[in-house]
């Protein structure tokens, strides 16, 4: 548990790929009232999620196939999309060139995500468990979905129940901090921002 959370805070080529994107998608944002509040609500939505999917995970020790693991295999990784989605959304809008530029760079940062960094992950991923929890693996691939969850859950018979301390250890309580300074600096960008014109008195 130890190596394999030191191993997660270093920073690779990629972690410094996603942060210096989402700092440009938020640096340029150009919110609307309207469409940023449903993008906070797709934040909160997801930050749910990822509670709900960290609560149950004990890394490398359990094949965990209860709670959103019986609806989808990964569901951490469902709930960062959803993130994605959610911060695209607030920051953006349909009636300024600006805010339509922020949607189309969104939409450029999703299909990076379905077409390189998801499935790269999985490739890495995949076999690794494979190794760690054989059969158990194999038995919920072929039940439950990869990434878009089944709306009734797999029964798989596990007993499992979600731990509130589980979350301390995989570390996802502070995500929810994360976004809520996501949702305020896009919220403040006029303040902050240098991609925002100085107004002149």
């Amino acid at each position: 548990m130890n190596s394999n959370n030191r191993a997660s805070k270093k920073i690779t080529w990629r972690k410094a790929a996603v942060y210096v994107s989402s700092l440009a998608l938020i640096s340029l944002a150009d919110p609307r009232p309207i469409i940023f509040c449903v993008g906070a609500c797709l934040v909160l939505l997801a930050w749910m999620l990822r509670l709900w999917a960290f609560g149950y995970l004990d890394k490398n020790a359990l094949m965990v196939t209860t709670g959103p693991y019986a609806h989808t295999r990964n569901p951490a990784y469902l709930g960062s999309f959803v993130a994605l989605v959610g911060i695209s959304l607030a920051s953006g809008n349909i009636e300024s060139p600006r805010g339509q530029l922020v949607w189309g760079f969104a939409l450029l940062l999703i299909v990076c995500f379905f077409g390189f960094y998801f499935p790269r992950k999985m490739n890495r991923e995949y076999p690794r468990l494979q190794k760690l929890f054989g059969d158990q693996l194999e038995e919920h691939a072929a039940n439950v979905p990869n990434f878009w969850p089944r709306i009734t859950p797999w029964c798989s018979g596990q007993e499992r129940r979600f731990s509130p301390s589980l979350l301390k250890e995989n570390h996802e309580l502070s995500w929810g901090v994360a976004f809520a300074i996501a949702l305020t600096a896009i919220y403040s960008v006029e303040i902050w921002s240098p991609f925002f014109p100085v107004a002149v008195p």
